[in-house]
């Protein structure tokens, strides 16, 4: 004949012992958990991490050259081997009767930023009289130590378009932020 059907489950059974524990406090790991340690030698004071980081601010700048600086902005920095971050971020606009560009962009020390590549940004419009809220960022590597002179430029686009009329820092808080950064992985 033909086996029967499956028989119920049975009763629940009593639990088990709780197995060995490791040396990493996981279960289920080989080996039995050794004893503690000794306390080690306390380490020699460590130097807290500081941010080197400066904000210059100007309310309603209402800068209209159109070629030239706009800002400068001071800052002391701490080692040869940091970068230095530059940071603006402030109302931008460029506007003519017909199309054209604008360029604004970074110096230190008199010298555009170039390594790795210059910080700049451009607004290129065919004639609109619209500003807008820019921020314009990087990094400036090989830079020395000491006092350094941060400025913040206009001027015409590298590829030739007309200049025409622009305008930084209109009608609101404008600001360059600029920040030492140790690049050391």
């Amino acid at each position: 004949g033909r086996d029967g059907r499956d028989g119920r489950d049975g009763a629940k059974g009593d639990r088990g012992d709780q197995g060995p524990v490791c040396g990493d406090g996981v279960k289920g790991d080989r080996g039995d958990q050794g004893p503690p340690g000794e306390k080690g030698e306390t380490g020699s004071p460590g130097t807290a991490a500081r941010a080197r980081v400066k904000q210059c601010v100007w309310n309603n700048l209402d800068n209209g050259a159109n070629s030239g600086k706009i800002v400068d902005c001071q800052f002391n920095k701490a080692s040869p081997t940091t970068a230095l971050r530059l940071t603006w971020n402030g109302s931008l606009r460029y506007t003519g009767s017909s199309p054209g560009c604008a360029r604004w962009f970074f110096t230190v020390n008199g010298e555009e930023c170039n390594n790795p590549a210059p910080i700049d940004g451009i607004v290129y419009t065919p004639g609109a009289n619209i500003h807008r809220v820019s921020t314009v960022d990087g990094l400036c590597y090989n830079l020395p130590d000491g006092p350094l002179t941060v400025a913040f430029h206009v001027g015409r686009c590298a590829d030739g378009h007309a200049g025409g009329d622009a305008s930084t820092g209109w009608n609101s808080y404008s600001r360059v932020i600029l920040e030492e950064l140790d690049m050391a992985d």
